[in-house]
């Protein structure tokens, strides 16, 4: 996306609201260091969305941001972490990013949510009076935490750091819908696994594995944040970033976060064990029918040699006769013999077939 033919840029002012967008670092008119300038905003933030390597280079010369920090940025680092630096401290998130399909409404969305799981990044530069955040294209969590700030009954509360805190409280909570849409289909699956037929088992097996892989992308997105939050608490603890914030009020928002992380790794854990078990199942079940399969087949051909056991006897008699032997009867005009033999073949078949099926084996 080339920079200046959209708004990728947006400045957004907490205290009074206002939104600025704009194509390019140069165009947005931001503070460009000016502490005056930061004080009068009161509480600033900037969200650069699909940043490339020359909007972060500019961004870095004019917020002195370290060259650890842009190159985190640049290369878009995958570990997630928190890092302290003289004058911001730095936060590398995992998060989900969602492309709506046209035409989809929001009640459509709520009940089926987007099983794709797409995963980015996010970073987060928390300045004492101010949040730069490098979010990927078609993120929403900006946009979700800028309509959370204007609907706040305390405006007081509002800092670089509740900024931050409600945009780590939007990505825990994305990662909701998809936790949900696993329940809904490994429950799916479990009605299903046992009533399938032959033809459905395939289908079905690569319905649990895209289900597992959903779980463990999950699982592995979620599993980084618990450190990100622990050293998010150890600030808050501090004297130095939290003054202006009443130290308190932010750990009791943080300690919310974490229950609400804790419950959505718990919930997977317990998913990836029933779809273990669903595993298990399917392959129990795809024994099991193999077995009934063989069984039948078995039964099959029982029947088939007992009937070969009754006719080939006879068959070998009609062919001995077939030689050039005399055969009885054939010096007579009538067809007596002829009847009398066929009626003892059909008598010894009828008597045979009698007995196999009073042993159960017809």
């Amino acid at each position: 996306m080339q920079s200046g033919t959209c708004p990728r840029f947006t400045l957004f002012s907490c205290n009074s609201q206002k939104l600025q967008e704009a194509s390019s670092w140069e165009k947005l008119g931001i503070i460009h260091g000016n502490t005056e300038s930061s004080a009068a905003e009161k509480t600033w933030w900037i969200d650069i969305s699909g940043a490339t390597e020359k909007d972060v280079n500019d961004v870095a010369r004019s917020q002195s941001i370290h060259p650890l920090t842009v190159e985190d940025v640049t290369i878009k680092e995958p570990r997630q972490k928190i890092e302290t630096f003289p004058n911001y401290y730095f936060i590398s998130l995992r998060t989900l990013s969602i492309i709506k399909d046209k035409g989809t409404s929001e009640i459509e969305e709520a009940a089926h949510p987007p099983t794709t799981i797409n995963p980015s990044m996010l970073y987060i530069l928390v300045f004492s009076h101010g949040t730069i955040t490098f979010s990927t294209s078609g993120s929403e969590h900006a946009s979700r935490v800028r309509s959370r700030i204007s609907r706040l009954h305390d405006p007081s509360v509002l800092s670089s750091d509740w900024i931050c805190y409600a945009l780590i409280d939007d990505v825990i909570d994305s990662f909701q819908p998809h936790m949900q849409s696993a329940s809904r289909e490994s429950e799916s699956i479990q009605d299903e696994i046992y009533i399938a037929r032959d033809d459905d088992m395939t289908p079905l097996m690569l319905r649990i594995y895209n289900i597992r892989k959903s779980i463990n992308q999950l699982t592995h997105s979620l599993s980084g944040k618990s450190d990100v939050l622990n050293g998010f608490v150890k600030r808050c603890q501090s004297k130095t970033w939290h003054a202006a914030f009443p130290e308190g009020d932010l750990i009791v928002y943080l300690s919310d976060v974490q229950d609400h992380l804790v419950t959505i790794l718990g919930e997977l854990a317990h998913l990836d064990e029933i779809t273990s078990r669903l595993q298990s199942n399917f392959l129990a079940q795809t024994s099991v029918n193999n077995m009934r399969l063989s069984v039948k087949l078995n039964s099959s051909l029982s029947k088939v040699t007992v009937l070969a056991t009754i006719f080939v006897p006879l068959h070998m008699v009609t062919g001995l006769f077939g030689m050039n032997v005399t055969v009885p009867g054939q010096d007579v005009e009538s067809l007596a013999w002829f009847f009398g033999i066929v009626g003892v073949f059909i008598v010894i078949a009828l008597t045979a077939c009698l007995v196999f099926v009073r042993m159960k084996l017809l």
